[in-house]
């Protein structure tokens, strides 16, 4: 079985944006204090404004208790939607799915617990409107989930990435970042650095590069090409022929006699079993 925790997820959030992101990531991201933070924040304003209009109808500490419990009803959902992307994603290469969609399908269960939870505690007072809740609750939620996907898991992902030891690779005399670098072409005297947000071009042989490297940073399929390690590589059969789709979408060639070794690199440092 595929390590689905490491597997890149390929989403579109509300407003089209591309967004990527491991399960693993993503886990690692929630429990980080400025994403706490942020979630106390969307509660704390969602409990003092009562958009629902229940809080005559229900005692004060009910909504203190509850928030919390509906969105970890929320996030449990949403992370088996995540799941179930992540094992799809093995089978089918370059999915990518809209966001707004998990967001709606865990929100439904959630604010079926909230109405069925308020007329139990209001005694059947408080009108039930289950459609118009959902409406409510959907554009709110994906709102918020715009801000944390667009701001907060970006910020905190490079924090969590800064912390962690960084390696570097000299190239025409300058040193490189390797934990940004996706990929490495040579042409004629030349090597074209890809980076995530970047690309350069310097003067150097990739053979010179590539003894910089260890085995699980990266390796090299074809004699002009090197690529990183990264969770998001697939490799595809192209025109009977085996290529590594990247990140950036970028097709890079395997050499024929390569094939077995990029195969075997791939299950062992990019998706090894679990």
């Amino acid at each position: 079985m595929k390590n689905v925790l490491g597997t890149e997820l390929r989403f579109w959030d509300l407003l089209g944006e591309r967004i990527s992101f491991s399960l693993d990531t993503y886990v690692r991201v929630i429990k980080h204090k400025q994403t706490l933070l942020f979630i106390f924040l969307c509660m704390l304003g969602l409990v003092t404004s009562d958009p629902s209009g229940a809080r005559p109808f229900v005692p004060p500490w009910f909504w203190f208790f509850f928030w919390p419990v509906l969105f970890v009803s929320y996030l449990v959902i949403s992370m088996v939607g995540y799941l179930l992307v992540s094992m799809a994603s093995q089978h089918i290469p370059n999915l990518r799915v809209p966001l707004p969609l998990i967001g709606f399908i865990a929100l439904v269960p959630t604010v079926m617990l909230c109405e069925f939870s308020i007329q139990i505690m209001s005694e059947g007072r408080f009108p039930y409107d289950f459609v118009g809740q959902l409406a409510f609750y959907f554009v709110s939620v994906q709102g918020l989930e715009t801000i944390f996907y667009r701001f907060i898991l970006p910020h905190v992902r490079k924090s969590l990435e800064e912390k962690t030891e960084r390696r570097h690779l000299v190239i025409g005399g300058e040193k490189i970042d390797l934990s940004t670098l996706l990929h490495i072409e040579a042409r004629e005297h030349h090597v074209h650095l890809t980076f995530e947000n970047e690309s350069s071009r310097a003067r150097g042989r990739l053979r010179d590069i590539v003894a910089q490297t260890e085995e699980e940073d990266g390796m090299q399929p074809h004699r002009s090409w090197w690529v990183a390690r990264d969770p998001a590589i697939r490799a595809e059969r192209k025109n009977g022929k085996l290529i590594l789709r990247l990140r950036d979408n970028t097709e890079v060639p395997v050499a024929r006699k390569r094939v077995d070794s990029v195969l075997d690199w791939l299950q062992t440092h990019v998706h090894p079993a679990e």
